[in-house]
């Protein structure tokens, strides 16, 4: 009897296992999948479209950028800056849909010591599939879930150029 239930518990964990590698392996091709893609449209050559925003406590001058392939926003960039910090977003997209966020920010008090971030967002059907702060890859958590919906925002943006509606709120 107690063979049997130690045969038991160790398939189960060994199946356990199997589930697990097969998700992180999902999680590998999906990245290598987005990291193609982003390499691609920084390769191409891509139609600029310029805008500048303002919002008090918000940005003291806000950028957006978009980057059209044939009329289709395939990048974003916002960018701007409040108080003694900045910030530069990059947003990518795949037929419509956000595939990867770059976030750099760069801030810190009048006096002392400047820091710089930088994360990425791989998303996968408006679900972020990895998250990075710097080279480390780290749980989801809830900026991921809010920076998705910001990118959503942003591009939807591009037709009311209201951009304090879709990143100040």
């Amino acid at each position: 009897m107690k063979a049997a239930k130690l045969i038991f518990l160790f398939l189960l964990t060994l199946s356990s296992s199997g589930e697990l590698f097969a998700q992180k392996s999902a999680e590998a091709s999906d990245v290598l999948a987005i990291r193609r893609e982003y390499q691609k449209i920084n390769a191409m050559p891509l139609t600029k479209k310029h805008y500048t925003y303002e919002s008090s406590g918000c940005a003291d001058g806000g950028v957006v950028d978009y980057f059209l392939n044939n009329r289709q926003i395939v990048k974003i960039t916002e960018s701007g800056a409040i108080g003694d910090g900045s910030w530069v977003n990059e947003y990518y997209y795949s037929n419509g849909k956000v595939i990867f966020i770059f976030e750099t920010t760069v801030g810190g008090p009048a006096i002392g010591k400047i820091t710089k971030t930088a994360d990425r967002y791989y998303v996968k059907n408006d679900r972020p599939v990895r998250v990075m702060e710097g080279s480390k890859i780290v749980p989801v958590n809830s900026r991921a879930v809010e920076i998705i919906k910001t990118a959503n925002k942003i591009y939807k943006a591009y037709i009311t150029k209201d951009f304090v509606a879709a990143l100040c709120n």
